[in-house]
């Protein structure tokens, strides 16, 4: 039964090129954070007061996987011998970086997301999600932050990096 649900899901996705691309490349990304994540754990474990350096570390570990991922299984099918892909990689992401930051200092000092989700959850669920929306704003701008930068690195990896055509031009 599972399997037979795998395989039409898998039969509806190839009539959908860019969403197999998305999920592809969200599965990369899910490993590639959790690389970084479980390589400062273990730097920072034995060495906690390489804080810093242990998330610079694994920062650079997830990159890397992610690219290598993308580059040979999401992007397969665009990759070519001689092209420079990790340098439009590293640009792409250098600029989403930078984007990230940006709107994580305009939630964080100015458009106070956190206050609209917990009215939002004030009015719906209970008193305590409210309250803690309130109180861990700058965790709810990284989370939405995250979620934009997940999109634009998409965006930038799919159309600048390895230049996926456009669906009526994948067979020309």
């Amino acid at each position: 039964m599972v399997l037979t649900a795998i395989n039409k899901f898998r039969n509806w996705i190839r009539q959908y090129p860019t969403a197999k691309k998305f999920i592809k490349f969200g599965i990369v990304g899910a490993t590639s954070a959790s690389v970084s994540l479980g390589v400062f754990w273990l730097i920072v474990n034995q060495y906690p007061s390489l804080n810093l350096l242990s998330k610079a570390i694994g920062y650079v570990m997830g990159f890397f996987v992610g690219f290598t991922l993308n580059k040979f299984w999401t992007y397969i099918d665009q990759t070519e011998e001689d092209e420079k892909y990790l340098l439009k990689y590293i640009l792409v992401y250098a600029v989403t970086f930078i984007i990230y930051l940006m709107i994580n200092f305009m939630f964080d000092h100015f458009l106070h997301p956190n206050v609209w989700f917990a009215v939002m959850a004030n009015g719906i669920l209970e008193n305590k999600i409210s309250n803690w929306l309130n109180e861990n704003g700058p965790l709810v701008s990284n989370v939405l932050a995250i979620f934009i930068n997940i999109f634009l690195n998409f965006f930038g990896t799919n159309k600048l990096v390895f230049k996926v055509p456009e669906p009526e031009h994948l067979f020309d």
